[in-house]
């Protein structure tokens, strides 16, 4: 067997040092990758498959090495899959021709390997960086030896890349495009009006002016910018970007803007800084927009375990235009940001400890006070997933997820949220938070960049699907990444997301942590053979 292993490491080396065996690596500093790696694992008494999935981010580069953080890992030995556990120390070394992957990974009853590899760099294109991996794992019922060829791929492309737009300033010739009056509207300056500017939303083609009239009794002046800090409430603080600045307008005074780029612009009275609206400039020759609804329901404004928005989260093309009506009786205020913190669950508890989310904004949307009955528009011009809420009743929130158009297409995945999930199940060692059970079926998921996952609730209380990243803590095992938000699913319904990026996802419940999932994307392209998603169980 011995002789056997030796054999196979030294054709497989032979073959792959055919290829580029001095080549510099293509990975950067400050990127994140996902890494693909297949092989064998050698035994004494056998050689079995193995394969290894992580998505790493690469720190500084500093003196030619460069660290390397791994945030989701899946080990898998002839089908017995293993979750990454603990801090996983990797490095990339002299500029990326060697990298050295060291950590712990743990099944579903509780078993642990430690993985120990070094891989060296033999080819690099724009597909990627292939590396050879030789090494150990132990911890399994006999030590094994590795050999494995891993693709290291830059998930960039599956990440949200915000929309761009460049300052402009008037120009001194006159554009022939569109003109939109803005009102500053009587008793704007008091915080209570609930009613600032109209309209506060202002969807425009490039070339478009804007004039904004000042009919308040009181001086206002208009400048543009972002959301610097977190808010606990409906008034916000302004970073000013410098693309608009007006003089200050007595009453009556106008001032005008034209628009060229395509983006979205935030405007704001830096005197009365809860007045705020929000120009989306799209292309004239766009493709024709579709529209989705939502409604922020009555009663939404009390916290409470059931729906809030219908639906609480969409997925869309790019150039959407998604309308959300304010049903409620009283004033809400919608912001894009980041989930920071979310509903937490008292283990073993059938009626978990409910705590309002708390989100950071990143300043894409803000749709000022929407007054009930009013309603507020926001075009989605790219690809990526938005996070959304109310700042003063932050359990008021749903994900706008917008994918490609020309995305592969496979047969969508159903995901069973099972019945009795909210009690934990098995004994104090299978209740581990950090590794993946069987409260879904299936639990692990390989697919391919494109398709849909649809999760159904055949539980007989509410659940929650939130992606996110182990913390590796028992009392708050997962931080929320904001790619996949479910909202309240109660018994019987579905909710469904369309996967676009590579990489690994963690999926979970807020309330009932031992609830977690996996689902590896991968590209059809890999060197990996990937099953046929319809046909695949999961991977325990």
């Amino acid at each position: 067997m011995k002789r056997e292993f030796i054999l196979l490491i030294s054709i497989t080396g032979l073959l792959l040092a055919l290829s580029l065996p001095h080549a510099y690596s293509q990975l950067v500093s400050d990127n994140k990758y996902l890494l693909q790696a297949t092989g064998f694992v050698a035994g004494t008494q056998t050689i079995q498959s193995s394969e290894i999935d992580l998505q790493f981010s690469t720190g500084t580069l500093s003196n030619g090495n460069t660290p390397v953080t791994v945030e989701n890992g899946l080990v898998s030995i002839s089908g017995n899959s293993y979750l990454n556990s603990g801090i996983w120390a990797s490095t990339l070394l002299r500029n990326g021709q060697f990298i050295v992957i060291t950590g712990d990974a743990q099944n579903s009853i509780g078993d642990i390997i430690h993985v120990n590899i070094f891989g060296r760099l033999v080819q690099t294109s724009q597909e990627g960086s292939v590396y050879y991996f030789t090494g150990k794992i132990t911890g399994t019922t006999e030590p094994f030896q590795v050999a494995f060829s891993a693709k290291i791929s830059s998930t960039v492309s599956g990440t949200i890349q915000p929309t761009q737009t460049q300052p402009t300033q008037t120009p001194t010739s006159q554009n022939q495009g569109n003109t939109v009056q803005v009102s500053i509207v009587p008793g704007a300056s008091n915080p209570y009006n609930q009613n600032y500017f109209s309209p506060s939303s202002i969807p425009i083609i490039p070339g478009t002016t804007i004039v904004w009239k000042n009919s308040d009794s009181v001086p206002h002046q208009i400048e543009s910018g972002v959301i610097s800090t977190s808010t606990t409430n409906a008034k916000a603080s302004f970073t000013p970007d410098g693309r608009i600045i007006s003089p200050v307008l007595a009453p009556g005074q106008t001032f005008q803007f034209i628009v060229n780029s395509v983006g979205t612009i935030t405007f704001y009275d830096p005197s009365y800084l809860w007045m705020s609206g929000a120009i989306t400039s799209k292309s004239e020759i766009a493709t024709q927009m579709a529209t989705t609804q939502i409604s922020i329901l009555p009663g939404a404004s009390t916290m409470k375990t059931g729906q809030v928005l219908s639906p609480p989260s969409v997925q869309i093309t790019p150039g959407t235009t998604i309308v959300w009506k304010n049903n409620d009786s009283v004033p809400h205020r919608l912001l894009s940001g980041i989930l920071s913190t979310t509903t937490q669950g008292q283990g073993g508890s059938a009626n978990p400890t409910t705590i309002a989310p708390s989100f950071q904004p990143d300043g894409q949307i803000d749709s000022g006070t929407i007054v009930p009955g009013q309603i507020f528009q926001y075009t989605m011009s790219r690809i990526g997933t938005i996070t959304f809420y109310d700042p003063s009743y932050t359990w008021i929130n749903g994900v706008i997820s917008s994918i490609s158009q020309t995305s592969t297409q496979s047969k969508p995945i159903q995901i069973s949220i099972q019945p009795g999930s909210y009690q934990p199940q098995g004994s104090a060692s299978q209740q581990n938070q950090l590794y993946t059970n069987h409260y879904y079926l299936p639990t692990d998921l390989k697919i391919t960049p494109g398709t849909t996952i649809i999760w159904t609730n055949n539980d007989t209380v509410s659940h929650r699907v939130l992606s996110g990243t182990s913390t590796q803590k028992q009392n708050n095992p997962f931080t929320p990444d904001g790619k996949i938000d479910s909202g309240v699913l109660v018994p019987g319904q579905t909710f469904q997301f369309t996967i676009n990026g590579v990489g690994i996802i963690r999926f979970y419940d807020p309330s009932y942590t031992w609830m977690n999932g996996v689902i590896v994307s991968i590209p059809a392209s890999s060197s990996q053979t990937i099953e046929a998603p319809s046909h695949n169980p999961g991977l325990h």
